[in-house]
């Protein structure tokens, strides 16, 4: 049975840090951001470093498809974002002096 989590610790970051912290729980394979966040700062405390490269091939291949969800997912985002920088202008397919 897993423990009962009570305690809360809570801090800030900008619109860019929470996206970056978005994106390496999602390579990392994390459920939650408040998952990698507990894992993070767990491992950090105890000296742990996450990010090794693994060494089986399940391993590889598991982060490889972790990191390819990501990818995707910021493609996506990025083909979102210009799709809504390109609205027409008023005048767009019409030629001069037409």
């Amino acid at each position: 049975m897993q423990k009962v989590r009570s305690r809360l610790i809570n801090f800030r970051v900008t619109d860019e840090e929470f996206e970056q912290l978005k994106t390496a729980a999602a390579v990392q394979g994390s459920r939650c951001l408040s998952e990698f966040a507990r894992l993070v700062m767990l491992g950090t405390a105890a000296g742990a470093h996450l990010m090794a490269i693994p060494e089986s091939l399940d391993g590889k291949l598991s982060l490889f498809d972790r990191r390819l969800n990501v990818l995707e997912s910021n493609v996506a985002r990025l083909v979102d974002a210009l799709g809504n920088s390109e609205q027409p202008s008023p005048n767009s397919g019409q030629r001069e002096g037409a």
